[in-house]
């Protein structure tokens, strides 16, 4: 089941991924099964062109089409933003390869923002996004 808004899964999503969540302003999407937070992303920082995406799964299995097309849908076609960014330590190889394969291309490089390293900045632009192709299979129709 795909959840929206749990204030406590985005604050555990965004724990794991490294960032806050605030309830007030941030949103957060989330997947749950049988009770269980399985993943899910927050999105902090609208612009009203863009907002930053952060995502973390607790179970390998977390992400699905469904998830996939809502995950993107909602920055995209809701909102009406043209950009998405994501932000990810270059020490952190798994999240990186996770968002390149999404689609995601990096845009910048800043140097020594950790103390292992650089942070990547991740982009992604509504045109490139191939997750709004996809039909949800458990989802009332998008209207």
């Amino acid at each position: 089941m795909i959840v929206f808004n749990n204030a406590d899964h985005g604050h555990k999503i965004a724990m794991a991924a490294g960032t806050s969540f605030n309830a007030y302003s941030d949103v957060c999407i989330s997947r749950v099964e049988d009770g269980e937070l399985c993943g899910g992303v927050t999105y902090t920082a609208y612009t009203g062109a863009s907002i930053g995406m952060h995502v973390a799964g607790f179970r390998h299995d977390w992400v699905n089409k469904d998830m996939l097309w809502v995950c993107f849908d909602y920055p995209f076609i809701q909102l009406g933003c043209s950009k998405l960014f994501g932000q990810v330590p270059a020490s952190n190889r798994k999240a990186l390869e996770f968002d390149l394969k999404l689609g995601f291309i990096e845009e910048a490089r800043v140097k020594d923002v950790f103390p292992d390293g650089d942070l990547i900045v991740l982009a992604m632009k509504r045109e490139d996004c191939r997750w709004l192709r996809l039909k949800p299979r458990s989802l009332k129709e998008h209207v």
